[in-house]
């Protein structure tokens, strides 16, 4: 594994985060290689899935969600074991035929990544482990990271469809 950088635009991992990164990553491993229902579960989430982007997000999800339950991780060490995790769950799916190497572009990862981060957040709200504030602290960071602007919530017009709602039309 040769992961130095945590995220666009941080500095490279200390050896802590480096040694944590290998060792939520060989969780990772088990996970997806081992024996039983887990493997076999992440496995089935990729080949039957009729999007093959959203299967391996929700596969790249499901592993996440596992080793950090094993081993809690920060947010930057989070995306970081995603990104190793995605590769190895693409390289598992183009050798099974789900995917032509050639296919696995920048745009589908970053769709991957998408569904990866949609797929983690809608499970760890159905647990009941999504708290608001983590959550919008989370999406301000990767604005930040990403130099996105933060959006303010725009009012409902007049005559919309919320309007509407309202006045039970």
């Amino acid at each position: 594994m040769n992961e130095d950088e945590l995220m666009p635009g941080e500095e490279q991992a200390s050896p802590e985060e480096q040694q944590q990164l290998e060792q939520a990553f060989d969780l990772a491993l088990q996970m997806i290689h081992g024996q039983g229902a887990a493997g076999d579960q992440i496995a089935q989430m990729v080949m039957q899935s009729k999007d093959i982007q959203q299967g391996l997000g929700q596969a790249v999800a499901t592993v996440i969600i596992g080793v950090d339950k094993k081993m809690p991780l920060s947010g930057d060490l989070k995306v970081a074991l995603a990104k190793e995790v995605l590769g190895e769950l693409a390289e598992l799916a183009a050798e099974a035929g789900a995917i032509a190497e050639d296919e696995i572009t920048d745009d589908f990862i970053d769709k991957v990544v998408s569904h990866a981060y949609s797929q983690y957040l809608s499970a760890r709200e159905a647990m009941g482990e999504l708290d608001p504030n983590e959550l919008q602290a989370s999406v301000t960071e990767a604005q930040a990271a990403f130099g996105q602007q933060q959006t303010q919530p725009q009012p409902a017009a007049k005559g919309g469809l919320l309007q509407r709602a309202a006045q039970g039309a």
